[in-house]
């Protein structure tokens, strides 16, 4: 049995045009989708994850004080883990965090910390003479290079990401910006079928900090509460 959208709805003071509104949206929905409205709308809403991102858990995993974390911060990353399907999976979630806690010395350094002179004319990631300290890394996996903003930014359908670089980048989308690079790389799938190492392997290209990404995956495993 559906339900009226202007029953369902908050906020407003029924008023004549508003009331129009409402039915106008009503009739140009089917009657499945409001059935399906009808259906969450009863259930209320659900209940939260115990393996949600906040300061708190931040804390946890990095010693930090949780006000080092702020709602953007932790929201971005609650975002990426469910764009990429690891909020289902405590365990890969467990694998990538400790990973990009490494990455980023426990997410201190956001963006790369030299100047990215170093990329200027690197055609291998689209960067012209004077591209490289605007598009030099930023984000946990260090999205680096124009060509790697740009797919970024349609991906992510923020075209501010390729005009403004890094620094936005970093502010805005310190964990989308790999999610790019995690579902080229099938690497929830590689989490789930070759484990930790292959999961290591494939973001370091080697072995570099094998110990300390170890040891940041028992912390992991311990704040979410891997069986």
């Amino acid at each position: 049995m559906s339900i009226s959208l202007s029953k369902a709805a908050k906020y407003y003071q029924e008023e004549s045009h508003q009331l129009a509104a409402w039915n106008f949206l009503e009739s140009a929905l089917s009657e499945e989708l409001l059935k399906e409205f009808a259906e969450l709308y009863r259930a209320g809403p659900s209940e939260p994850s115990g393996n949600v991102i906040n300061p708190d858990v931040m804390q946890q995993l990095t010693g930090y004080t949780a006000n080092n974390f702020g709602s953007v911060f932790c929201d971005d990353f609650n975002k990426l883990l469910k764009l990429s399907g690891f909020d289902k999976h405590k365990d890969a979630t467990a694998m990538l965090t400790a990973n990009l806690m490494h990455e980023t010395g426990n997410f201190r350094w956001m963006k790369e910390l030299a100047d990215g002179t170093a990329y200027n004319n690197r055609s291998d990631l689209g960067n012209g003479p004077n591209d490289g300290p605007k598009y030099k890394g930023a984000g946990v996996l260090m999205l680096t290079g124009k060509y790697n903003y740009r797919a970024a930014a349609e991906d992510l359908n923020d075209p501010l990401i390729l005009t403004q670089g890094c620094d936005y980048t970093a502010e805005k989308y310190p964990f989308r910006s790999a999610l790019g690079w995690i579902e080229n790389n099938n690497l929830l799938n590689i989490c789930l079928t070759k484990g930790f190492d292959e999961c290591c392997y494939r973001i370091n290209g080697g072995w570099n900090g094998y110990e300390d990404r170890l040891a940041k995956y028992k912390i992991c495993q311990r704040v979410f509460r891997v069986q």
